[in-house]
């Protein structure tokens, strides 16, 4: 096999996989409601199936650098794989929920392991410096998978199963197994010895288990709570045991000097924010597209779609620029785009026509491709040798800002969805109050209101329209006349009118009958003037009818007006909450961003 066959497949292996282990980051998310409904549980229960993935990514992935520079970069590739083929196989298969939690626990294994091992794998292949605009091809599949997950996920599981969305990694595990074997020779880090720090590996995982764990459970327990204070007790200490250890050893198992050089600091931070970014649309917006606009799995997929497209676009163009030329302002200007791309989300409204949330998807996914740059950025003057565990820290990082944000953005989402709530609820039960309806509708519409609001967040006009409220609105009793500024007033009025004149008709009627009666003997004339005295009793009996109709007409009309007013004032509400929720994420990334300008250091190399 000559060698650029062997580069070719060789990156062919490098994507395949990235693409399938970043994707498995965010695909999930979408099916957590198929498969909570699947496996006839709770989505607090069945949360733990992402939860587990992103924790043990978190984890493992700076030790496992680490090992793989000791032990040998292409044998651990080959055991993640085999790991992240096992478990998505078993994932698939799985039939008891805690089954698939543990299996996606040996996903996540595999992930960790693969992850960082990539980057020095493609410089032992490419030669360092092909090696960074192979790195950031890599690096753009990586940011292409995280955004197009919840499109794809929707669309599989709305055509197929949630199952396949373990089984298609199994063939491609496969494929990518094989190429590695054929296509890279054995590497390692020859400035570190081949003894493994096992105490410091277990400080460091359980400092960053603990860390991952509060982040992503601390709204879930309370932050407050003895749990999570005890976590985060734990957490400190085995971090600061951990680095106090660590860097008296020789050979520390995270190399902070590392953090001594301003690209590869720099560029940490702005891949931190990259993974931050990326639950904004996966999952904050998936949320405002699904429980807000009741769009369809597959229709938010769609939407979101948009910003994977841009990765693929304006990755690869921006990394040519940055092999060329300086990644700096590449990389600056995905940050501000992000940034942007969220203060274009706090403008978000449930009026918004599709073309608008499209474009906020299109600019976020050009700043999120831009600023993933940050992978290449971060390694390109860290010596050969150290890739490996400078990637391990790198893609640790990313993950770290996803566990942000999840814990950050989606636990003050449902502290502003909580006050959005009661706002809803005390609006819902003013508009009941003030409608023209009888005692009864309101008294049973309040106790559903009250009802709905004990069990979920917000409600709508299926929420509130139950049995019990319909069958209260066919009583007679306490039926409220029109209102005059309703359009049933008028016909309600006209009805009034016929009444009162079938009334007038039966007693001239019964007059004319009497006068017959006494005066004139005539059979004929007195039956007609029976008949038509009988028949305007009919009249107004009917009419009279007809008057309660369109009362309950006019009833039915104001409840559905009420239903109308208490479901904009819930999207209005919830989108408020959004808002806020997003205008945190904006001044957190308008605050970063300028850290993008040190992401390069070539220009103020070339200045001096």
């Amino acid at each position: 096999m000559n060698n650029t066959l062997k580069q070719n497949l060789g990156l062919l292996a490098m994507s395949l996989i990235m693409f399938i282990v970043t994707l498995d980051t965010t695909i999930t998310n979408i099916a957590l409601p198929t498969i909570t409904t699947f496996f006839k549980t709770n989505l607090d229960l069945s949360n733990w199936i992402s939860t587990i993935y992103v924790l043990i990514l978190s984890v493992l992935m700076i030790p496992a650098s680490k090992i793989a520079d000791q032990l040998g970069r292409k044998k651990l590739m080959l055991l993640g794989l085999s790991f992240f083929g096992v478990g998505s196989l078993f994932c698939g298969l799985s039939n008891q929920i805690w089954v698939l939690i543990g299996m996606r626990g040996i996903q996540g294994i595999g992930g960790a392991i693969v992850t960082p091992i990539m980057v020095p794998l493609c410089v032992s292949l490419f030669g360092r410096i092909k090696a960074n605009q192979v790195v950031g091809e890599i690096g753009a599949i990586a940011a292409l998978a995280a955004a197009v997950g919840p499109g794809a996920g929707g669309l599989i599981i709305h055509y197929w199963s949630w199952h396949l969305i373990f089984f298609i990694n199994i063939p491609i595990t496969i494929i990518v197994f094989g190429l590695i074997i054929f296509c890279f020779s054995e590497s390692y880090d020859p400035t570190v010895s081949s003894k493994i720090d096992y105490e410091g590996i277990l400080l460091l995982s359980v400092s960053l288990f603990l860390l991952t764990f509060v982040l992503l459970k601390g709204y879930d327990f309370g932050w407050r709570s003895p749990t999570i204070i005890f976590l985060i007790i734990g957490m400190v200490v085995t971090m600061i045991v951990f680095v106090i250890t660590d860097i008296k050893k020789v050979e520390p198992l995270i190399a902070f000097d590392l953090f001594k050089d301003s690209t590869f600091l720099s560029s940490t931070i702005v891949y931190f924010t990259a993974g931050f970014t990326i639950v904004c649309s996966s999952v904050v917006f998936n949320f405002f597209l699904e429980d807000v606009l009741n769009f369809s799995t597959l229709h938010a997929g769609y939407i979101i779609m948009f910003s994977s497209v841009m990765v693929m676009i304006v990755m690869p163009l921006g990394n040519s620029l940055g092999q060329q030329f300086n990644f700096r302002w590449p990389i600056l200007t995905g940050s501000l785009l992000m940034a942007v791309s969220l203060l274009l989300l706090t403008q978000i409204s449930y009026q918004d026509s599709e073309f608008y949330m499209i474009f906020d998807m299109c600019v976020l996914g050009m700043g999120f491709g831009l600023a993933s740059l940050s992978l290449v950025s971060a390694v390109q003057y860290i010596p050969e040798e150290k890739a490996g565990i400078a990637s391990g820290m790198v893609n640790a990082a990313r993950q770290f800002g996803t566990c942000l944000g999840i814990a950050l953005l989606v636990g003050v989402l449902n502290m502003n969805i909580k006050g959005a709530t009661s706002n809803i609820k005390r609006e819902a039960q003013n508009i009941i109050r003030t409608s023209q309806l009888a005692p009864d509708v309101k008294k049973v519409a309040n106790n559903t209101i009250q009802q709905r609001f004990d069990s979920s967040t917000a409600i709508d006009n299926k929420n509130i329209k139950n049995k019990e409220l319909i069958g209260v609105t066919k009583k007679i009793v306490g039926v409220p006349k029109p209102a005059k500024s309703s359009d049933m007033y008028e016909v309600y009025r006209n009805n009034k009118k016929i009444i009162s004149g079938a009334v007038e008709l039966r007693k001239g009627a019964k007059g004319f009958y009497e006068q017959i009666k006494t005066g004139i003997d005539s059979n004929q004339l007195m039956t007609d003037a029976e008949r038509i005295h009988q028949n305007s009793q009919k009249l107004i009996l009917n009419q009279k009818k007809i008057s309660i109709e369109i009362q309950f007409l006019a009833q039915k009309q104001v409840l559905t007006q009420a239903f109308s007013e208490i479901k904009k004032s819930k999207n209005k509400q919830l989108t408020r909450a959004f808002k806020k929720t997003f205008w945190l994420g904006t001044l957190l990334l308008f605050v970063v961003s300028p850290i993008a300008y040190w992401t390069d250091k070539r220009q103020l190399t070339e200045k001096k």
